[in-house]
């Protein structure tokens, strides 16, 4: 099993396929097969397991509904284990998992089924990535965002205890009680803050769920996966994730 996320561009991946439907675990592999991928195959979660703990994995993409061990119950083993190793879950309408606890859970992608193979295999490649190429600004020049946020803010450890901005290994959390972005929004941010180690977050990312309820435990707001990151905070919020050493992708406060 590997140490780290990221595969250097050249190399060949490990990709786990974790579904219980033979026709659409076939057509999966068959996507990554013919990219030049290894590939391994389990049909539940207790399989995918057994085959993680004996296998050099790079990244599992799994389904949640299965018997003989769900894709939670994955999900949950493996990040106990290994916090960092990418994982990507398929959901149906029928799921006991939303999209905001599966990223809060540790889901680096999270597909709803149908789904499109291209978009899938795009985001495994981004997943396997190594975060200075994947998060360079200069991609970002062509992308015309819809929404736009500011904040100022104290620190980030501050932050965090307000509950007010969270930071996981791929995106933030931010609190907001106006009108809230869309899903699938793509988003220009610019945090900065007064004192700490971390001076800034600015750049773009995509909208992956919104909360409209506010609790004082759960505001409301939004979790925001990083798209680029400028060139004065991307290397600040890189050493940041490293620090956490955190399984939770985009915190759902």
């Amino acid at each position: 099993m590997t140490d780290s996320p990221g595969v250097q561009a050249g190399n060949v991946a490990t990709v786990l396929i974790v579904e219980d439907e033979d026709l659409l675990r076939n057509a999966i592999a068959f996507i990554f097969k013919r990219r030049r991928f290894t590939i391994l195959e389990a049909r539940n979660g207790k399989e995918a397991f057994d085959i993680v703990t004996t296998n050099q994995v790079d990244v599992i993409l799994t389904d949640v509904r299965m018997p003989g061990g769900d894709g939670i119950e994955l999900l949950d083993r493996v990040k106990a284990i290994h916090p960092t190793l990418p994982i990507v879950m398929f959901i149906t309408e029928f799921s006991d998992m939303s999209h905001e606890e599966a990223y809060n859970r540790g889901a680096d992608a999270v597909f709803s089924k149908p789904f499109d193979q291209k978009n899938l295999f795009e985001a495994v490649l981004k997943i396997i990535g190594d975060r200075e190429s994947v998060w360079n600004s200069r991609k970002s020049e062509r992308l015309p965002c819809e929404f736009n946020f500011h904040l100022q803010l104290p620190g980030i450890g501050t932050a965090i205890e307000g509950r007010i901005l969270n930071i996981g290994r791929g995106g933030v959390f931010v609190k907001l009680e106006g009108p809230l972005p869309s899903v699938g929004t793509l988003v220009s941010f610019d945090i900065h803050f007064e004192s700490g180690t971390l001076s800034s977050i600015s750049g773009t990312g995509i909208v992956r769920w919104i909360r409209k309820d506010h609790t004082p435990s759960m505001p409301s707001g939004f979790g925001v996966e990083f798209e680029t990151l400028s060139d004065t905070s991307r290397q600040q919020v890189i050493e940041l994730i490293q620090s956490m050493n955190t399984k939770v992708f985009i915190p759902s406060s």
